[in-house]
C-alpha cells in the first residue's frame, strides 16, 4: 500500500506545548495522520526507529544527519523508516520532506503528562503490533517503544550521544547502487 499524501486540514497548525495540559490536545491535533498512517502501516512487517529532533526540520537535524540517518542506513535496509514524535506519534521519514511545514511542532519531553503519555503508548501500541521492530533510540524513546511492544525489538543505541556519534562515524556505509 502506498501513502497518498495525508489530508491536511484546512488551517491545520503545529501546536505548541508550554505546559502539560496542552499534550492531550497536541495529540489529537494530529488525529488525521495518525489514522493515514495507521492505515498505510497495517501490512509493513518491518520498522526502523528513530527518535525526533527540537532542531526543525528534523531530517535536517544534526543528530539525525550525523547518526540516526547513518544507523538506518546500515540496518535498515527494507524497513519502512519512522521517527518517534510527540505528538505525532510515527511520522514516515518521506513526510518529513513531503509535509514539514506540519512539523514544526514543539513539544518539550518534560511536559509529556501522565495521560499524554498513556495516549502515546497506546497509539505506539496499536501501529507497532506485530512488526519486526529495530531503531537507534536513545532512552527517552527506548522507554516508550518498550511499554508498547515489550523489550522484544533490537535498539542499535548505547552509550551515551558522543559514543553514539563515534560509533556512527566508524560505520561502514557503502554506496546506493
Amino acid at each position: 500500500m502506498t501513502l497518498a499524501r495525508p489530508r491536511v486540514p484546512e488551517g491545520f497548525r503545529p501546536p505548541i506545548v508550554a505546559k502539560e495540559v496542552q499534550g492531550i490536545p497536541a495529540f489529537h491535533a494530529y488525529d488525521w495522520y495518525f489514522r493515514s498512517m495507521q492505515r498505510y502501516l497495517s501490512d509493513k512487517k518491518a520498522v526502523f526507529l528513530t527518535p525526533c529532533a527540537a532542531t526543525k526540520p528534523i531530517h535536517a537535524s544534526p543528530l539525525h544527519r550525523c547518526v540516526y540517518q547513518k544507523y538506518a542506513l546500515v540496518y535498515g535496509g527494507g524497513r519502512e523508516m519512522l521517527v518517534v514524535s510527540e505528538p505525532v506519534v510515527l511520522i514516515r521519514y518521506q513526510d518529513l520532506w513531503n509535509l514539514e511545514r506540519h512539523f514544526y511542532y514543539d513539544f518539550p519531553c518534560p511536559l509529556l503528562s501522565a495521560d499524554a503519555r498513556a495516549l502515546f503508548i497506546e497509539r505506539l501500541r496499536s501501529i507497532l503490533k506485530g512488526k519486526d521492530i529495530v531503531g537507534c533510540l536513545p532512552r527517552h524513546h527506548a522507554t516508550l517503544i518498550n511499554d508498547a511492544v515489550g523489550s522484544g525489538w533490537k535498539n542499535y543505541w548505547s552509550g551515551d550521544l558522543y559514543t553514539m556519534m563515534r560509533k556512527a562515524s566508524l560505520l561502514n556505509i557503502r554506496p546506493r547502487e
